[in-house]
């Protein structure tokens, strides 16, 4: 994510930017968003954070550190993230980003970020 746009990776993941401009969503029903039996994947549900920790620093930014944890299996559906920043420096960034499926929290990724512009 680099400022408000949703680069080519997340866009063919799937990602897309929710109406009220700060919610990061994914309807994860794609063979690839799955493992087993109904469940989305591990990957899908960190990137979804990660997206959505970059979109509320709101600046260009690589991860450089993250750490995720999964709360409970995600079913196979639509999935929401919003993030929030933690700590704002010139060169670094903390944020975190939740990640929900039926009204519940299923993941909760916190990621350190180099601001790149």
């Amino acid at each position: 994510m680099t400022g408000r746009h949703i680069v080519d990776f997340n866009t063919a993941l799937g990602l897309r930017l929710g109406a009220d401009g700060e919610t990061i969503e994914l309807l994860a029903k794609a063979p690839e968003h799955q493992i087993g039996d109904g469940m989305v994947h591990l990957a899908v549900l960190t990137t979804l954070g990660e997206v959505a920790a970059a979109h509320a620093v709101n600046a260009p930014v690589v991860p450089s550190a993250l750490t995720v944890n999964f709360l409970r299996p995600a079913p196979i559906g639509p999935l929401t993230a919003k993030g929030k920043v933690l700590v704002r420096g010139r060169r670094l960034a903390t944020a975190e980003g939740e990640v929900s499926a039926e009204g519940k929290l299923v993941a909760k990724v916190t990621v350190t970020f180099a601001m790149v512009g």
